[in-house]
């Protein structure tokens, strides 16, 4: 069957769209009922690890959030001092800023406390120690104690998180792709007929052409 000739071509298209389309509101919802976060949690063999944190959401302030780095069992060794002094450090990308930013480092978790406006970019580096080596890292959120309220995590390696980071772009790439397949359904289907109509049915009264 040929999609852009069928009959079918616009009923197909149109499945195609409503799906796209539910997936992109369904996020769109999220976005908009609570703040989203997406995370990057790495950890090198040497032992250095680093959390990256954004905030995508579009109005949605993360408001008083602490995020820390641990060791699962909760030991008192966990981390090493830097080599630049502290047992953290602390990196904001630019342009956006979070604001009320406080460091909270030492040998059994470094944290961060701020509010990320959206569009904020914090990360946080450190180096486990020795001793703690057989014991995995991880991260933890809390949430405020004042005010505490839910957030979406989403690591920024997944698709979900891509298209929550991207989405004015794939919205624009969903409405271009939209927009050259309703082109094509609407224009390719009178083109084939206007071809068929100037080559004609082979005349079956015509002689076959000699044989070499």
């Amino acid at each position: 069957m040929n999609l852009f000739t069928s009959q079918q071509a616009p009923a197909i298209l149109a499945v195609i769209l409503s799906v796209i389309g539910f997936y992109i509101s369904t996020v769109v919802a999220e976005i908009r009922s609570q703040p989203v976060v997406t995370y990057r949690f790495s950890q090198s063999a040497d032992g250095t690890a680093q959390l990256r944190l954004k905030n995508v959401s579009l109005a949605q302030v993360v408001a008083d959030a602490r995020f820390e780095i641990a060791c699962t069992d909760g030991r008192e060794d966990c981390l090493m001092a830097q080599p630049s002094g502290g047992y953290a450090l602390l990196d904001r990308t630019p342009p956006v800023s979070p604001t009320n930013v406080t460091l909270e480092a030492g040998p059994r978790e470094a944290a961060i406390r701020a509010n990320l406006v959206p569009g904020a970019v914090v990360a946080l580096a450190v180096r486990q120690a020795p001793t703690a080596n057989a014991v995995p890292l991880e991260f933890y959120y809390t949430a405020s104690k004042t005010a505490p309220e839910a957030l979406l995590l989403f690591d920024a390696r997944s698709l979900t998180a891509l298209f929550v980071d991207n989405y004015f772009t794939l919205m624009l790439v969903v409405f271009l792709v939209a927009a050259a397949a309703l082109t094509l359904v609407i224009v390719v289907p009178p083109l084939v007929a206007l071809r068929t109509r100037k080559t004609g049915p082979e005349d079956p009264g015509q002689p076959a052409p000699p044989e070499g």
